[in-house]
């Protein structure tokens, strides 16, 4: 029994390997895959046209990830030496050397997942400049937007009073104020994570001014756009996920609130309609921008008085979180668009991890001061909410009621839309809820504007990702679908992901193992290992990486390469090369000596690091060789006396530059030119020459 146990496995194993063709050849009669709907996937509403391999690029996703050349070895061996630092010596020399072979046998010419045509077409695509390419705002859907037209529907938002121009970028003045605030509240309450947060700002100096792009609404007149605000890297970005760890555990202990679509459908099995039942939903219009942040924070204060696990969080008290959430709701709420700068007067800022859980806070307290202040007979016999998402069940008439009186609760500040029910059936979150005589039954929806796409099987991303979807999906529809459903959902599923480029004997392996494991009930004991490694994915490298990990005991998570969408896409400032993060140079001496370091910051940034020490280091050495003569008969010196010794000085400097260790034992000095090459783009790049630092590097 072991035995058959064990060759299922194997064949199992076999069967959904990366090696397909062994049964396409003995699948004759195998149904053929159906073609999607490009025009349903790529909306062109600019002037221009596609032709059709354009169309079938677009058509694979915006998150389709092409093959890379070569393998991003460098990409590698940097995160290996960063995940390995806190291992211990010996396992982490045993890891360095079996990945070191591994990389040395690496298969070097991968087979391309995209044709010739298909890379001609995307140097096409990316080379239109007066064109935007970007993604829908639901429903994976690509889209295409005359530059003008997008630029207006964006000035369309400035318009909005919620919307402050300024001058400059606040960025540095920001920085140093948090700097300031984060000194005195670690200094105050000793919290291990805020130092690291004050830390990481001191030290990181490619702090970003939070960008706004807009996500086009296709399926809303007129097309409008929704602002989003990327605040990757920004000044207030760490700690506002700290914020938001530290206020969550607040939240979602009322009976409506809502974790996700399963939660919803359990809630809603028990619900016993009434003949004049009816069903509506509720939503916040625009509710982040709306969000009043002074009631925010008074709403905060009351909760951290009846917290009582606050301290199993943080060291820091009410007041230190308090003013520190105020901080990045306030001084941290701007934003660039182009080469122009605005402040959010009000509400939460539209980027921000903290902004989804201060959301919650008062939408609690908006629902608590709802049903405090109406009559039994006007309130929803029953009421679900996710965030602003509200499903209720009203007596019919009263919706309107309630909506109004929801409306007049801050009136100058939320408003509310409503929708009933059509045909008995009304959409809530991705789910379908349907009268069936007096009980709701549930079934996946989506909406009419939905693509159908899904990450493409030929995308260069791990076998794991592409089981990971169809798993996803799978146990979306047993959690949602009520039984009589589940059967149409589980072939919908099929058609689609076979239309996605999946193999059908992979969706339907993976819908059969799902229907086992739901029938089992027991737990695997998952083991935990402490190493951890970040590498970027390489199709073939990637998967001995991962038995490698198996066999020595540590994880691997997979970084995918840049994708379709940050190919072509315009909608955002390019930042040029020498201000990205994250180089490894090369510094030559005249006496043809070299350095090679890395660094998270930027090349200019690190360059001028050295350069500093360099100065400190000579200073100290002038200093520490001129002649010693009574203060009474010294020259005066001008300027702020220096308080260090040369002596303290040299040390220092030689530890944290090792230019400055080299030039202390070499009379050459630093001559010559610098080749500086990123990490992420090392290979087959022209070279160019820096104004400043007139060196040579490659991007």
């Amino acid at each position: 029994m072991q035995q058959v146990q064990t060759l299922n496995k194997k064949f199992n194993a076999l069967y959904c390997s990366q090696s397909w063709e062994f049964r396409r050849s003995n699948n004759k009669n195998r149904p053929v895959p159906s073609k999607p709907d490009i025009d349903k996937i790529v909306v062109n509403l600019s002037s221009s046209t596609l032709n059709n391999t354009e169309k079938d690029i677009l058509a694979k996703g915006l998150n389709f990830v092409p093959t890379p050349k070569d393998i991003p070895i460098l990409d590698i061996i940097s995160s290996v030496e960063h995940g390995l630092s806190r291992t211990s010596p010996f396992k982490a020399a045993r890891i360095k050397a079996s990945l070191t072979n591994i990389l040395l046998e690496g298969r070097q010419n991968p087979t391309p997942n995209l044709s010739r045509a298909e890379q001609q077409a995307i140097k096409g695509l990316r080379s239109r400049k007066d064109t935007i390419i970007t993604k829908a705002d639901k429903g994976n859907v690509v889209v295409l937007l005359d530059r003008t037209v997008y630029m207006q529907k964006i000035n369309e938002l400035f318009s909005n009073k919620v919307y402050r121009p300024i001058n400059d970028d606040p960025t540095p003045d920001v920085r140093l104020r948090l700097l300031a605030l984060l000194d005195s509240f670690v200094s105050e309450t000793q919290d291990p994570q805020l130092a690291y947060i004050r830390q990481h700002i001191f030290y990181f100096s490619n702090v970003k001014c939070p960008e706004l792009y807009g996500l086009p609404k296709i399926h809303k007149p007129g097309v409008p756009l929704r602002p989003v605000v990327s605040s990757i890297s920004s000044a207030t970005s760490k700690l506002c996920s700290y914020l938001k760890d530290i206020i969550k555990p607040l939240t979602g202990k009322r009976n409506s609130h809502v974790k996700n679509c399963k939660d919803f459908c359990s809630a809603i099995k028990s619900v016993n309609l009434k003949q004049d039942s009816l069903m509506v939903s509720y939503d916040v219009k625009d509710l982040f921008t709306s969000i009043p942040i002074s009631c925010t924070l008074k709403l905060l204060e009351d909760l951290f008085k009846t917290d009582t696990s606050r301290h199993l969080r943080t060291k820091l008290n009410p007041f230190h979180i308090l003013k520190l959430v105020s901080f990045c709701m306030k001084e941290g709420n701007y934003f660039r668009f182009q080469d122009s700068f605005f402040s959010q007067q009000d509400g939460a800022p539209m980027g921000s991890p903290l902004s989804p859980v201060l959301a919650e806070v008062f939408m609690e307290h908006l629902e608590e001061k709802a049903f405090t202040s109406i009559s039994t007979s006007d309130a929803p016999i029953f009421f679900k909410r996710y965030v602003d998402d509200i499903f209720a069940i009203t007596t019919v008439g009263k919706e309107e009621t309630f909506l109004e009186h929801l409306n007049s609760l801050y009136p100058t500040k939320i408003k509310l839309t409503m929708e009933k029910e059509v045909d008995n059936k009304l959409p809530f979150l991705d789910v379908l809820v349907i009268k069936q005589g007096n009980n709701l039954k549930t079934t996946v929806y989506r909406k009419p504007t939905h693509s159908d796409r899904y990450l493409h099987f030929t995308s260069h991303h791990p076998m794991a990702v592409k089981r990971g979807i169809v798993k996803g999906m799978v146990d979306r529809a047993h959690a949602i679908c009520d039984p009589t459903f589940l059967q149409s959902e589980l072939k919908h599923i099929t058609h689609t992901l076979t239309a996605n480029g999946y193999p059908n004997q992979l969706v339907n392996s993976i819908i059969a193992k799902c229907a086992r494991d739901n029938n089992n009930t027991n737990i695997k004991n998952s083991t935990t290992n402490n190493t951890v490694l970040f590498l970027p994915y390489y199709n073939g490298v990637g998967e001995r990486i991962l038995k490698l990990a198996h066999s020595l005991n540590f994880k691997v998570r997979f970084t995918s390469s840049h994708t379709l969408r940050s190919i072509v896409r315009s909608d955002k400032i390019k930042v040029p090369f020498a201000g990205r993060p994250g180089v490894v140079y090369n510094i030559r001496c005249g006496c043809n000596a070299s350095y090679i370091g890395e660094t998270g910051n930027t090349l200019l940034d690190r360059y001028k690091r050295h350069m500093s020490n360099v100065g400190r280091y000579k200073e100290a050495v002038r200093r520490l060789k001129e002649p010693q003569t009574p203060a009474r008969t010294s020259t005066k010196r001008r300027g702020r006396p220096q308080r260090e010794q040369p002596q303290k000085i040299i040390a220092e400097t030689i530890k944290a530059s090792a230019v400055v260790e080299h030039s202390s034992q070499c009379s050459h000095g630093k001559k010559g030119k610098s080749r500086v090459r990123s990490r992420k783009n090392m290979n087959n790049h022209p070279v160019t020459r820096h104004p400043i630092l007139n060196e040579t590097y490659v991007i």
